[in-house]
Parts: C-alpha cells; structure tokens; sequence
C-alpha cells in the first residue's frame, strides 16, 4: 500500500473539514450528509474514510481545531507576560457568530442528548475547555491580577458559560447589536476576576488618562 505524504495528508484533512463546516453552516448537523460533505470537498465516499472514520470523527476533528486555536492565543497573550483578564476578555470576543454558526452550536448540544458519540465528542471538549481556563485564572492568582479567593473551576464554568451565552444572542434577536452585548459580558468577568490590587491599578490608570485628557 503506497504511503500517504503526511503534509499532502493534513492539507487534505484541513481542506475536507473546511468543507464539512461549510455543509455544516448551510445545511445543519443532521442535513448535512457524508455525500455532500464529499461534493464539497471534491473527493470520493470511499476517499473520505482515508482521513475521517465518520461525520462525528469530522465534528471532533473540528472541535480539536478549536480548542489547540484557543490553547495557541492563551500560551502567547499569558506567558508572554500579558494581561490574564485580558487574555480571558479578548478570547470572549472570538465566539459571538452569526445565527448560522450560533444555531449549529445548539444543534450539536441538542444532539448530544441522543448520539452518545456527540456527546463523548462534546463533554470532553468542554472538560479540556474548562481545564485550560481554570489554568489561565490559576495564572492570573500566581500574579496577584485575579481574586485568590475564586475557585479555579467554578470561575472557569462561569467564564466558559458566557463565552456559550453570546451565541445565544443573534437567536433570541437577529437585530441585536452583539457587539454591545459582548462588551456587557466582558465588563462581567472583569469585575467578576480582579482582584483588589488589579482594581486600583486600573482605576489609577483611568484617573492618569482623565487628566491627560483634560491636561
């Protein structure tokens, strides 16, 4: 058996969930079968099973691209020396979607309810999710940046929470200016987060610019 070129065999795999995204978006979970995720991407049935064993390996393939996306941002904005709350603050503003992403989002939990897969695929996500949160606020204690009072784990659940509650916007109202309603979760968690040292420091910082402004 000929052996796969491993970067031609990612640059495929990367091209066919691309494709599964798109069929995703357009046509829902349950829509969107094998057939046409593969006229998508422009190969084969039988192709397919080259780089995916199924629509819920697809789905967790994508789920795994989200979270090493989400690792990657983290490990530069937080050890490179940077604000913990506004590495947190900054990764909210990555997940308000358009209705389309949102409505897929709920599809994939409502799913979970009935696909034991889904659901393996979905609360290892969240695990992993909520893991790498708790370890950015752990981070964010070491610098005296967040409250050493706020467990770790429940914090992380609050966070990941509302990252989950701004797909939820352009649903309950199309017209909903998403971009004010972020801004609204974010002064949320950042008060939620900072500890009393971080308070004054901004609240120097604002003092400083104010009279700078009216210098």
């Amino acid at each position: 058996m000929r052996k796969l070129d491993p970067i031609k065999h990612e640059k495929k795999r990367q091209e066919i969930l691309a494709a599964a995204k798109r069929c995703f978006l357009r046509s829902g979970l349950s829509g969107a079968s094998t057939a046409q995720i593969c006229a998508e991407a422009g190969i084969s049935p039988g192709h397919l099973y080259h780089y995916f064993e199924s629509k819920d390996a697809i789905i967790a393939a994508m789920a795994d691209a989200r979270l090493e996306g989400v690792s990657e941002r983290f490990k530069q904005d937080v050890h490179g020396g940077g604000s913990v709350i506004s590495a947190l603050l900054s990764e909210i503003e990555q997940h308000p979607a358009n209705p389309a992403q949102s409505a897929l989002f709920f599809e994939m939990l409502a799913e979970s309810r009935r696909n034991p897969e889904m659901a393996k695929i979905l609360h290892g996500r969240s695990r992993r999710m909520r893991n790498l949160i708790a370890e950015v606020v752990r981070h964010g204690q070491s610098q005296a940046e967040i409250q050493s009072e706020l467990d770790p784990e429940t914090a992380a659940m609050a966070i990941l929470g509302l990252m989950d509650a701004t797909k939820a916007v352009s649903l309950h109202d199309p017209k909903q200016d998403t971009k004010k309603v972020t801004a609204l979760f974010k002064l949320l968690i950042g008060r939620l987060l900072s500890s009393d040292d971080q308070r004054a420091k901004l609240s120097r910082a604002r003092k400083s610019v104010q009279r700078s402004r009216s210098a």
